[in-house]
């Protein structure tokens, strides 16, 4: 059984693309995260019900299965940056989840703005968790594999090392 889970949440496939990554890298568990009411992918409603939705912290529903993540010791949450904060889906599942006890390492995907409030937001709906670091990635995909190696390759390492210690 792998002590290392990677959960995440994609609306366009980058944030996908990396919780891929870190979860071959790792060997670890991948779990991805599903509103009951999908979000649109493009135009004006996209960013309207996405920015209010994160914005305003609203609880979404997600389909189950929700991860439990009680046999894990470590956890990988990514999720992309919606209004410079974390995505709704992904604050639902962390207000809804037993994350207290675990080692976290916290992913934000954006295109190119700050991902303070959002990793704000995730510290404090977990509080109690022990933080292992985090790391912001600016539209990640094969393309930019070569400018995201370092990047991928350091937090692996942080999250070997922390896991070991389990």
């Amino acid at each position: 059984m792998n002590t290392v889970a990677v959960v995440f949440y994609s609306l366009e496939g980058h944030t996908r693309y990396l919780a891929e990554q870190f979860a071959e890298r790792l060997g670890a568990d991948l779990f991805q995260i599903h509103p009951k009411r999908k979000y649109p992918t493009k135009g004006f409603l996209k960013f309207y019900r996405a920015g209010r939705d994160a914005s305003l912290k609203w609880k979404v529903a997600l389909q189950p299965p929700v991860p439990v993540l009680e046999s894990y010791g470590t956890v990988l949450l990514c999720t992309p940056v919606w209004a410079e904060t974390t995505s709704a889906p992904m604050y639902s599942f962390l207000k809804q989840s037993d994350v207290a006890s675990k080692k976290l390492f916290f992913v934000a995907t954006c295109s190119g703005g700050p991902a303070k409030r959002c990793f704000e937001r995730m510290r404090k709906a977990v509080k109690g968790a022990s933080i292992l670091g985090e790391e912001r990635f600016v539209h990640p995909s094969e393309e930019t594999k070569e400018r995201d190696e370092a990047q991928i390759e350091s937090i692996c390492n942080i999250v070997n090392e922390h896991s070991k210690a389990l």
